[in-house]
């Protein structure tokens, strides 16, 4: 039995703050993710090689997402028999390739998932070119998930299509409430612009397309009916940064500001500051802060009070109307420093990084605490 928050947020995880030097590479990763009913723990294992040199690169990756909630905070006690503490355990494997051709950049990736209901297959490209005598890049961005939903029940994962409502399909289209199969077709075109010498801007537009049973197989609204969530989703984003490198500091400072709108009625705003500073010759500290502001689904009740024949039905924090707080700190430590002592010469090229987010929060989740430990080496 598993609680979908715990994917989206192992995964920005991840994301945040990988070395993108083309070098050949080892980093180990631990993540950490602790809110009122929720405890994620993610390590992981990255390596990169340079095939001869930097021109082409392959990279390989084994995550291990193991997410202890509380039953009623999952929304299955039902399935559980009461409320208490379980833990299950996503593995996550990734292969990605990339590589560099006078003013183009290349790469791509596949990846699987699985864990006792839900397998995900994952693949996808991008593709960027430097323009305006490098000054400029065009990058574009095209991925694609394939997810089988299932729900545990009776100790076997049996299929799960979605909420208990179902509406009967137009004329001329096929009925689709039937299959399992979650869709997720994602495409970004991005522009980033050098606009002077210590002064780079960029912006991008996304969208992604989900079709298939987007609502989760245990947790129930009032009276124990089922969530019923849309089985079709579009959203688009807009987004945009500036980064200034201050004169004759060692701070840069970064603002961005990110647009989110669907067809559930979702509307967000979501700007952010950055500051990194170089405070000592191997040291380096960001702190930043982020502000999140959304409306709630269309479907979504602040009383929950929802009717047997109600068509869409939701108990998800996601889809209320909330926002969010989050301050945090980053420091990376370079240890070429050390690599001049007897014994320690491959330490060269290595850095350890740590990081701390405090999330506050309006939604049932609570606030959140966000944290990672990382150690990356060169070989």
């Amino acid at each position: 039995m598993r609680l979908r928050l715990g994917r989206p947020v192992a995964l920005v995880l991840l994301l945040a703050s990988r070395d993108l030097a083309a070098e050949d590479r080892v980093t180990v990763r631990g993540n950490y993710y602790r809110e009122q009913s929720t405890r994620i723990l993610a390590p992981t294992v990255y390596v990169e090689k340079d095939l001869p040199d930097e021109r082409f690169t392959i990279g390989a990756e084994y995550l291990l997402d193991a997410v202890t909630s509380a039953s009623i905070g999952a929304g299955a006690a039902a399935v559980t028999g009461g409320d208490y503490l379980f833990t299950e355990f996503r593995h996550e494997g990734t292969f990605r390739a990339g590589g560099r051709v006078r003013d183009w950049s290349f790469g791509g990736y596949f990846r699987y998932s699985t864990e006792s209901d839900w397998i995900s297959r994952s693949f996808g490209g991008t593709t960027a070119r430097d323009v305006f005598g490098r000054a400029g890049t065009v990058s574009l961005t095209y991925t694609v998930n394939l997810d089988s939903v299932q729900r545990i029940y009776g100790g076997r994962a049996i299929p799960w299509t979605g909420g208990k409502m179902y509406l009967d399909p137009l004329p001329g289209q096929k009925d689709q409430s039937d299959t399992n199969l979650l869709q997720l077709h994602y495409l970004s075109l991005g522009y980033s612009h050098a606009l002077t010498r210590r002064l780079l801007g960029g912006v991008m537009v996304e969208g992604i397309y989900a079709k298939g049973p987007q609502d989760n197989p245990y947790r129930k609204v009032r009276d124990g009916l089922d969530e019923s969530h849309p089985r079709l989703r579009r959203r688009l984003s807009l987004s945009g940064f500036l980064r200034w490198a201050v004169p004759r500091t060692p701070l840069t400072v970064e603002s961005r500001y990110r647009f989110y709108a669907d067809d559930w009625g979702i509307i967000a705003h979501n700007p952010e500051v950055r500051l990194y500073a170089r405070v000592a010759k191997r040291l380096i500290i960001r702190l930043r802060y982020r502000f999140y502001h959304q409306t709630g689904a269309f479907f979504w009740l602040p009383d929950g009070n929802y009717q047997v024949d109600s068509i869409y039905r939701t108990a998800d924090p996601k889809m209320t109307k909330f926002l969010s707080h989050t301050p945090g700190a980053e420091v990376m430590l370079e240890l070429d420093g050390l690599a001049k002592y007897r014994g320690l010469h491959w330490l060269r090229g290595a850095w350890v990084q740590a990081t701390y987010n405090h999330v506050f929060q309006t939604n049932r989740f609570g606030n959140a605490r966000l944290g990672s430990l990382a150690f990356s080496i060169p070989f």
